[in-house]
């Protein structure tokens, strides 16, 4: 797997997203010079004219390519499945040509393809290039699923361990094939118990750690020791390494397969002594000055959309406009969250602070949509002008929820170290939390943001966010 702006890429994916990018590039490219060749005057076309084309032919690859990951077709567990794959194909090539009609009708000399010098005139030949690209692209990708499936081409990793950490994390990358990963098997005094799926996968002694490697190919491996004390074979680690054979933990891996921190097997040496947890003056002060800017650019082009969504809220239900609650903030602080009201007045006059559910009654009419489109959120962005928030960061949780929380689950208070933020790693790799567990799950995201904090994380986490709110996921 690769790091791409602090995220761990699998190299297939990469490849795919490479491969594709290629083949639309040359697609477009070529199909908007056959009028050239046809007319044998390819080659009086000036190189300031083709490369023109190849830039446009580049811009079109890359809105085709947005649109691909729009409908999640690189997501590996999507993009393999042939039932479901031409009807995404269709939906992304639909969007791709809605979002060029509207740049050619705004700004046409964005684009110039030296075989389509009127493009007004000639789009259905451009049409038609771009569907028979993504003909192409369905087709592609069967071959491509395929040879990886017949092929395999895994790094072969081996457990060290047979306790439950070690065969769960087995498991999961069996599960998941596009990590890149294969597992070998695993090591440990005493084989797995309970599992004959597991007990094929035994290979032997930590004591013949250095040979097994050798003998079945492996390129890492994986220290899932649930007890270490007198139980690590350091010498057989060392001699691993030496063999040219990467160590790694646990945790590691299953940080870059899941893109966040495992709570349950999390120990205290590895965020300490790990990568990561790096807070410079000049990063966050970068990260201030993005967050005040964003915020001042949202308010000045939102303002007529807030003043629509003002007004509507007035008019469905009696009771103020804004909502105003309590928030823990940076190191505990509490300030107050300003929200659109989606909600009655009176809403936890009798139950006290609840967490939301998918069917409310407490929730107005306007404040169902405003929630789901996630307007109700807009008014924080003077929460971020003054301070209290981030665009980027972990959701700010309630002081009576981060107290019970906090005695439940370990590592929660950690996440306070970082402004609250309208949107998040949590919140866009996990849907809205109802309960403990889920508020786990999302802290595990949180760890995973604070520990590789970069502001191209961030610029990634706000793109995704936009494909989250047009979609509509995770909201209640």
């Amino acid at each position: 797997m690769i790091r791409v702006f602090q995220q761990f890429v699998p190299k297939r994916k990469l490849l795919l997203i490479l491969s594709e990018g290629l083949l639309l590039v040359g697609a477009v490219f070529v199909g908007t010079s056959i009028p050239l060749i046809a007319q044998r005057d390819v080659f009086e076309a000036t190189p300031s004219e083709l490369w023109r084309g190849l830039v446009s032919s580049l811009t079109v690859a890359a809105l085709c390519q947005v649109s691909l990951s729009y409908n999640d077709l690189y997501d590996w567990r999507v993009s393999r499945n042939r039932l479901d794959l031409p009807n995404r194909l269709l939906h992304a090539a639909g969007f791709t040509l809605l979002t060029l009609a509207v740049i050619v009708f705004f700004v046409p000399w964005v684009f110039y393809f030296p075989g389509l010098p009127n493009l007004h005139g000639q789009t259905l030949k451009l049409v038609l290039i771009l569907g028979a690209s993504f003909i192409g692209l369905y087709y592609w990708r069967i071959g491509f699923h395929w040879f990886f499936f017949k092929w395999g081409f895994g790094e072969r990793i081996l457990l060290l361990g047979t306790g439950q950490q070690a065969l769960s994390l087995g498991k999961e990358i069996q599960e998941r094939p596009e990590t890149g990963f294969e597992v070998a098997g695993c090591v440990g005094v005493d084989k797995p118990e309970n599992t004959d799926e597991a007990n094929t996968l035994y290979l032997g002694k930590p004591d013949e750690l250095a040979a097994l490697t050798t003998k079945h190919r492996i390129s890492r491996v994986i220290v899932a020791l649930e007890q270490r004390r007198g139980a690590l074979p350091v010498d057989q680690l060392l001699a691993c390494r030496l063999n040219g054979v990467r160590v790694e933990e646990r945790e590691a891996l299953y940080e870059k397969i899941h893109g966040k921190l495992s709570i349950d097997s999390l120990r205290p040496s590895y965020l300490i002594f790990g990568e990561g947890f790096r807070k410079s003056r000049l990063q966050l002060g970068a990260k201030r000055t993005c967050d005040i800017l964003l915020a001042l650019v949202g308010l000045v082009i939102g303002l007529p959309l807030i003043l629509v969504v003002a007004i509507a809220i007035r008019i469905d239900s009696r009771g103020p406009i804004f909502f105003r609650q309590r928030r823990t903030g940076l190191d505990g602080r509490s300030f107050t969250c300003l929200k659109f009201r989606s909600m009655r007045v009176d809403a936890e006059k009798h139950t006290g602070p609840v967490w939301a559910l998918h069917t409310d009654d407490r929730i107005t009419k306007v404040g169902r949509f405003i929630r789901k489109t996630r307007l109700d959120e807009l008014p924080q962005m003077l929460n971020v002008l003054i301070g209290e928030m981030s665009w980027v960061g972990p959701r700010p949780e309630r002081p009576v929820f981060v107290q019970q929380l906090s005695k439940e689950i370990p590592y929660y208070m950690e996440r306070l170290s970082m402004r609250p933020g309208l949107t998040g790693w949590a919140q866009i790799n996990y849907p809205y939390g109802a309960s403990a567990d889920d508020a786990k799950e999302k802290l595990m995201y949180d760890l995973y943001y604070i520990k590789n904090l970069r502001l191209l994380f961030d610029a990634t986490i706000l793109l995704r966010t936009v494909k989250v709110v047009l979609f509509g996921r995770g909201a209640r």
